[in-house]
């Protein structure tokens, strides 16, 4: 089960609704928002919208729920940047201040504070933006290497061709997506070797959706 799909269900039994009712409120079939709550299908990012207004919840938290309480391990990753807390406060309408994490969100290594323009970083909702830490060069003949970071937008949405950080097995990556019919997507990696992997949709989860990534020279 998802983490989103989990959390409508927590949310909806609390609210002593059963899911036809949630179901009719939101404009969705009753089978089609079991199978979300059972993980076997992906809520878009406007039917979480309609959700949360129904539910009066905010389901984004679900995604970051192992991170609630970080271990910040800035110190390992490098030296960080004193920021005085006075000044973080006074920008923090025109600033984000968004963490680097591992794949699995459980450490914080880091944060960048990014501009924020009618809420959005990017054009992307603010709330939804993180890093992660590349783990390794499965990927650097799609131009990210390991230790480059990568900006992810929380989003369990697939779109074509574009590089996402997805979880198969317990185990996430970051891979192209390219769809192959309604049923089966092929994975994408490329080190020295282009490697593709095909899957049916419904056995790995997306994450989020890469949208630029940043290194050192």
């Amino acid at each position: 089960m998802s983490r989103v799909g989990l959390r409508i269900k927590q949310e909806r039994t609390k609210a002593n609704m059963s899911i036809k009712a949630l179901a009719k409120k939101v404009g969705i079939s009753e089978s089609f928002l079991n199978e979300v709550e059972q993980g076997r299908r992906i809520a878009n990012e406007d039917l979480i919208k309609r959700v949360e207004k129904v539910l009066s919840v905010n389901l984004n938290e679900a995604m970051f729920e192992e991170i609630e309480e970080p271990v910040e391990n800035i110190k390992e990753y490098k030296e960080p940047v004193k920021v005085n807390k006075q000044l973080e406060d006074a920008f923090s309408s025109i600033l984000k201040k968004v963490p680097v994490c591992d794949l699995y969100l459980k450490e914080i290594y880091d944060y960048k504070y990014l501009p924020l323009k009618d809420k959005k970083v990017e054009g992307f909702n603010a709330d939804k933006i993180f890093y992660i830490v590349a783990p390794d060069d499965s990927m650097r003949g799609l131009r990210i290497a390991k230790g480059d970071r990568v900006m992810v937008y929380l989003n369990p949405e697939m779109e074509n061709n574009a590089i996402y950080l997805i979880e198969v097995e317990g185990k996430r990556m970051l891979r192209q997506l390219k769809r192959l019919d309604a049923n089966k997507v092929l994975l994408i990696s490329q080190n020295v070797d282009l490697k593709t992997e095909s899957r049916d949709i419904k056995t790995f989860k997306i994450i989020g959706k890469c949208i630029k990534v940043e290194f050192e020279l």
